[in-house]
């Protein structure tokens, strides 16, 4: 018997997004939400929500909504990425290379 609820997101979608906020952030010295922004207008932005939303219906409206909709893009970063980049920083704080 599976599990309820919204399929969990994949670990590479997770770690994409992280690394190329912080990569952004630390690049164009702005903060993680600004470089979120920058972000969702790369050109390759639409496949990585493709893959974050592969396990759902609708797929493209999902997509496109994200892409379009400057709330949408909001509640996305303040429900997921916050997430994504702290456990990312936490990460990268541990392995001191």
């Amino acid at each position: 018997m599976g599990t309820k609820g919204r399929p969990r997101v994949s670990d590479f979608v997770k770690i994409s997004i992280a690394y190329k906020v912080i990569q952004y952030s630390k690049r164009y010295n702005e903060t993680p939400y600004k470089a979120w922004f920058r972000l969702i207008k790369h050109r390759a932005f639409k496949d990585l929500m493709r893959e974050h939303y592969k396990n759902t219906q609708h797929r493209e409206h999902w997509t496109r909504k994200l892409t379009q909709s400057t709330d949408s893009q909001r509640k996305f970063y303040s429900k997921h990425i916050k997430s994504f980049i702290i456990v990312k920083n936490n990460t990268l704080n541990k392995i001191k290379i």
